[in-house]
């Protein structure tokens, strides 16, 4: 079991040392133990959900009115699903729940609760629900309603005079939305701002956000240190904890640290994204990332979590045929869909001229069941060599 101190405990959880001392003295942290005049906690431990935090519940911030509010929700040590149930407004409560049913994975909830809101009267709502609804359909494979959704921000973006310095913080808004579709679905929207010259208009959590958008970008032109340098700089930055934006920060680190062949650290940043979607039952960043974070679901979550597991393989599958659709819809490609998750995630390594063995070792499979995908995948592309591979995986 690997341990942490107060310190860095405190400094995960979003509280003081004082707190975290107190609570392993009195047994809420289960497994800590006093070492000296410190106490090791173990790595991930959180308090149950009925243990009081600092300022209590009444100073829980007000989400209402507010486009994206996961995404702006600060750790509150309670389970945001039973927060979000709890709201009194109900439009506030269907908005935060249609993005909350979405991390989670409730995919069909998350559509019928959002489509009611895709006309709505307040822009914020409808951007919010149309940005939800296009990602739950592609989970869903409802391509149509993906591309009716996607639509529906595209007008969003064209009858707006973006370049209003009155209005920078509603623009930072809907130019967010746009640059989620373009860089995680590569859906070709023309003339977008940058994402960057906009992050210091935005809330805080959703600034932590536009960083994880930025670190993205980066990542997708292989200047991993950089968008390892992002990403690092967005989870030190802010005053409070978000735990759905730090799961995005946290991934696209381990998705850095992997390319840059550091396994212990991509394992750290892995292992901080899980403790999170553990805790609230928050999935779908993992799905969305599936194939980039290469083999280290297997590595680090497979064996612990296997319900868990299974469920991100699953919601990976539809994810992913759903995403190649929108890509071949949008962009005129051919990029094959034949490749399960796995399949894929063994490709992108053997493709980066990772040997057999070290998949293997790294997937904690056997050798033998690699060489064996190897071959499935050549038979499913009709390929016969690595470098065929390779031209495959960057499509």
């Amino acid at each position: 079991m690997e341990f942490e101190t107060a310190m860095q405990t405190a400094a995960r959880l979003g509280v003081t040392v004082r707190a975290v001392q107190k609570w392993a003295k009195e047994g809420k942290l289960p497994g800590a133990k006093k070492v000296g005049r410190d106490w090791a906690i173990p790595f991930g431990a959180t308090v149950s959900a009925d243990t009081e935090l600092p300022g209590g519940a009444e100073e829980r911030p007000d989400l209402s009115g507010l486009p994206f509010p996961l995404f702006q929700l600060p750790y509150n040590g309670g389970d945001a699903l039973e927060y979000v149930q709890n709201i009194a407004d109900g439009d506030t409560r269907n908005i935060n729940l249609i993005q909350m049913y979405y991390f989670m994975g409730e995919i069909e909830k998350s559509i019928e609760l959002a489509e009611p809101y895709l006309d709505s009267s307040d822009w914020r709502y409808r951007v919010a629900a149309a940005l939800f609804y296009t990602f739950a359909n592609l989970g869903g494979r409802h391509m149509h309603k993906t591309t009716f959704a996607a639509q529906i921000l595209k007008r969003e973006l064209a009858i707006n005079d973006l370049t209003d310095e009155g209005e920078l913080a509603d623009n930072s808004i809907r130019i967010f939305a746009a640059v989620v579709l373009k860089t995680q679905l590569h859906i070709p929207f023309e003339e977008v701002p940058l994402v960057e010259r906009y992050i210091r208009y935005m809330p805080e959590g959703l600034r932590m956000m536009g960083c994880y958008l930025s670190a993205h970008k980066a990542y997708m032109v292989k200047d991993y240190a950089r968008s390892l340098g992002i990403a690092q700089a967005a989870l030190f930055s802010t005053t409070q904890r978000y735990p759905v934006c730090e799961m995005y920060c946290h991934i696209i680190s381990a998705i850095d640290h992997i390319n840059l062949l550091q396994r212990e650290q991509a394992a750290e940043s892995i292992r901080r994204a899980w403790t999170i979607a553990a805790r609230h039952r928050i999935y779908m960043p993992f799905v969305e990332h599936y194939s980039l974070l290469q083999g280290l679901i297997e590595s680090h979550i497979k064996e612990e979590y296997p319900a868990e597991y299974d469920k991100v393989i699953r919601l990976a599958r539809a994810y992913n045929i759903g995403w190649y659709e929108i890509y071949n819809q949008e962009n005129q490609g051919k990029v094959s869909f034949e490749l399960t998750p796995v399949e894929f995630t063994i490709a992108m390594l053997y493709s980066r001229n990772w040997r057999a063995k070290e998949i293997a070792a790294h997937m904690h499979i056997s050798d033998r069941t690699v060489t064996n995908y190897i071959q499935i995948i050549y038979e499913k592309l009709n390929i016969n060599s690595r470098k065929e591979l390779e031209e495959f995986v960057l499509k």
